[in-house]
């Protein structure tokens, strides 16, 4: 059809459009608000629990304590969505014991994104039909849809809406109305989009205060100054609002880690779109939050975009948009920098890691997934292409778009599938598959707390939010939660509660559960219990009628047990070491051990292999069986190594006692303090020789 047809097929297409999007990317069954089980899963479960919890035991405004007892968390920091959960909070009455928004809110997403896309394109396109497709493709980056792990960040409208306003608001007054409520939206919504769009808004300072600075223009620049306080003013009461200043610490780790690699807006890192041979497998961290990739379509519209502008005079007239959007240069370039952090890598190569001084290191940390940071380039670039495409011939223009939707389509089809496939489990409306029986209720309307051992969300997180759904649907706190970003006072509560519990200090009143099986500290075995083969500690008197757990097996040799928060191997490590990590566990101070309990008594010599590090470059010294059987100069960074353990201390007893000594190194080191006398172990194997 002629790009100035207004057919009524055009209409309905245009209007069905984004409810198409939606199907294609997500299964319809999540729109029902009582449908629940299908978030007891990954993030979606944090944030619904969130909800729930804040619902359930809000102790104040914005903050609930039934999750993470007794400091609890904001609404923000378990990315619940504070933008809905204050709306939903005021009728809870009204709502049905199991509501959720998670699923409404991805189609509200979807349909918000298009509908501002529709809206960026429509004055620059020539006609409704490729209007119908810049706003098509506008919707069309895998990056939105990759993110249906984290609800709230699919808000990419919020990003569009940024952009919307610097460029198609050209009234000063309309223009900061207009970004004070989008900055206070972004606080209610995500911190991470806040970040994108002040970027975008700052900007569009610089356009204003750039031109005021060469006048010195002093009562300008005094007035500009006045006006960008009173709009920053939005997001930081919205912050506030949402809870976003109760304490929690805004940095967190992992700057560098969810980097985005130089390969990124080509790289899918994901077999399922069409040509797997562009796709190259990146380290987890890059995997996920540096996914960038745009897809063959839009990668083909920028292609042509650019070569269209070298070679089309028509083609050039765009020019005067990209003068328009010069301010948006160093904004965009620091934004790109942050996106690829001081971990400069493309596909599986590092280039150069840059080490960071410790303060910037804690600046950085604040936005430490990073790689999300190149969205509102890639949309840029979407939308410069676009406009770069409407100024040029109408069957150039055509046929460009053409292949650029046929090629979105065609690339994305695979992982549309993968997509939805996430949220299949809505078409089953079961809630509980692990702690499903009856008792749960029971014993949690029991008990005065949930309590998790050890204290690691990660160590089992299925496990640990269904236990957590009945725990707060009875309105029982629990000791822990997974949030956004750790409460340094409710952390330092919990591993005092997780020491008293392995000293053997239990709480009558409490229901102990064992996220990883480890066994019961010393004087309650007898108490040990399974329900749903999951080992739990009741609360005194009520283990009659539970099955008894099993003896707990011994420890295997001649295999490399990697120590990790959810592997058996965990359970080694009591009394002296701090709690499991993602890769290996530290020793609380200078001295620790861990018992071995050998299948039977040692035959013949054994070999124990470690991959190590410690804190500072130490000494550390090993016992065995309070025999010294060996020393190193153990290093800052992970390295292998080994001691021999002789047969007359191996069979001393069944139970193996290996004990770790960490002293000053030879060579004297500045700065060495007494908690620097620590050691890491992220694998442990023991040989017979």
């Amino acid at each position: 059809m002629p790009d100035n047809s207004s057919a009524p097929y055009h209409t309905v297409l245009k209007f069905a459009a984004p409810i198409l999007l939606f199907l294609l990317f997500f299964t319809p069954d999540m729109l029902d608000p009582t449908n629940v089980g299908w978030l007891m899963r990954g993030d979606w479960a944090q944030h619904f629990l969130g909800w729930h919890a804040y619902r359930n035991g809000a102790d104040g405004f914005n903050h609930q304590n039934l999750l993470g007892y007794p400091t609890g968390q904001s609404v923000i920091y378990t990315d619940s969505n504070p933008f809905l959960a204050f709306p939903f909070k005021l009728i809870s009455p009204l709502l049905p014991d199991y509501f959720q928004y998670i699923g409404p809110w991805f189609l509200l997403c979807i349909c918000l994104h298009y509908f501002i896309a529709c809206r960026l394109v429509s004055r620059h396109a020539p006609g409704p039909w490729s209007a119908l497709a810049g706003a098509v493709l506008l919707t069309l980056l895998p990056t939105l849809y990759g993110r249906i792990g984290h609800d709230t960040l699919v808000a990419h409208w919020l990003i569009l809406a940024a952009i919307y306003i610097f460029f198609e608001i050209g009234d000063e007054k309309r223009k900061w109305i207009a970004y004070s409520v989008l900055l206070a939206l972004c606080g209610f919504i995500h911190p991470y989009i806040l970040v994108m769009v002040l970027a975008i808004w700052g900007a569009d300072w610089l356009r204003v205060l750039g031109p005021q600075w060469q006048a010195k223009d002093i009562k300008g620049l005094g007035v500009s100054g006045l006006k960008m306080t009173l709009t920053l003013l939005a997001p930081i009461i919205a912050l506030a609002i949402s809870g976003a200043f109760s304490g929690s610490s805004a940095k967190s780790g992992g700057f560098g880690l969810y980097s985005m690699g130089l390969d990124a807006p080509f790289n899918p890192s994901n077999k399922s779109f069409m040509l797997p041979f562009l796709s190259v497998q990146q380290d987890e961290g890059q995997a996920f939050e540096g996914f960038q990739y745009l897809g063959l379509g839009l990668l083909f519209l920028i292609g042509a975009a650019i070569w269209l502008y070298r070679k089309s005079e028509d083609s050039r007239t765009v020019k005067e948009v990209l003068i328009k959007a010069r301010p948006l240069k160093w904004p965009m370039i620091a934004l790109l920098v942050l996106a690829i952090s001081n971990k400069i890598q493309i596909y599986d190569i590092l280039i150069l890691k840059l080490p960071l001084p410790d303060f910037l290191e804690d600046l950085f940390n604040i936005v430490r997934a990073s790689g999300r940071l190149f969205w509102p380039i890639a949309y840029l670039m979407v939308f410069l292409a676009l406009l770069t495409l409407y100024r040029s011939r109408p069957k150039t223009m055509t046929i460009v778009l053409s292949v650029a939707v046929v090629l979105q389509f065609m690339d994305l089809a695979g992982f549309a599938t993968q997509i939805k496939g996430l949220t299949a489990r809505a078409s089953d409306r079961t809630v509980f598959t692990i702690a499903k029986s009856p008792e749960w209720d029971k014993l949690i309307k029991d008990s005065d707390l949930v309590s998790f051992q050890a204290p690691s969300v990660h160590s089992n997180q299925p496990l640990f939010y269904e236990v957590t759904m009945h725990a707060v649907s009875n309105k029982v706190p629990v000791n822990t939660m997974y949030a956004a970003r750790d409460n340094l006072k409710q952390s330092a509560l919990e591993y005092e509660e997780y020491k008293r519990y392995q000293s053997g200090q239990l709480n009558p009143r409490h229901l102990y559960v064992m996220l990883n099986k480890c066994p019961a500290p010393k004087g309650a075995e007898h108490r040990l219990r399974a329900l749903d083969g999951i080992w739990i500690i009741p609360p005194l008197g009520l283990e009659t009628g539970l099955k008894t757990i099993p003896q707990v097996p011994t420890f295997e040799i001649n295999k490399p047990h990697p120590i990790t928060w959810d592997s058996p191997a965990a359970c080694l490590f009591g009394q002296g070491w701090r709690l499991p990590e993602r890769v290996g566990v530290w020793t609380e101070g200078a001295r620790a051990e861990v018992n071995l309990a050998l299948p039977t008594p040692a035959l013949t010599a054994m070999t124990l292999d470690i991959n190590a590090r410690a804190m500072k470059a130490a000494q550390v010294d090993v016992f065995a069986n309070g025999v010294p059987v060996g020393r190193f100069e153990m290093l800052k960074k992970d390295a292998d190594y080994s001691v021999t353990i002789p047969q007359a201390v191996a069979a001393q007893s069944q139970t193996l006692n290996i004990r770790f000594v960490v002293t000053p190194p030879k060579a004297p080191q500045k700065d060495l303090k007494p908690e620097h006398l620590r050691l890491n172990i992220s694998s442990l194997t023991l040989k017979t020789t």
